[in-house]
């Protein structure tokens, strides 16, 4: 089983990107993904759903509006690149953490970050050589 991959604002804090900006970026970077509007109402937060088919295997994530990236159905070495695009969409010097379902720990996503970084940075998480 692959854990969900998250990237958040930090504790107390929030982005100045809402979801239809990140439903936007992902068409640009992915044409064919398919996205759903939801609503969480334990949380109050709005987000979207999403689906991209990459590899020929359908991979899912979900952005909460101004708060946090979920990206499911791939290993950190998957979704490294697009770990790594993802801080660029939002303005210089943001923060940025990361985390990892079966790891409560929190470690920050250094600024320009590159996909190899990323994936020593989730694989240290995950307990991965």
């Amino acid at each position: 089983m692959q854990d969900a991959i998250f990237i958040a604002a930090p504790e107390g804090m929030s982005w100045p990107l809402g979801r239809h900006d990140v439903q936007h970026h992902l068409a640009t970077r992915f044409p064919d993904v398919q996205t759903w509007h939801k609503y969480a109402p334990v949380s109050r937060a709005d987000y979207i759903d999403f689906e991209i088919t990459i590899d020929g295997e359908p991979r899912h994530g979900s952005y909460f509006d101004h708060r946090h990236l979920i990206l499911r159905d791939g290993t950190p070495e998957f979704w490294a690149d697009t770990i790594a695009w993802f801080p660029g969409l939002l303005p210089p010097g943001t923060p940025a953490v990361a985390m990892v379902e079966s790891n409560e720990d929190i470690v920050p996503i250094p600024a320009a970050v590159s996909p190899h970084q990323i994936t020593a940075v989730l694989d240290e998480l995950l307990g991965e050589p």
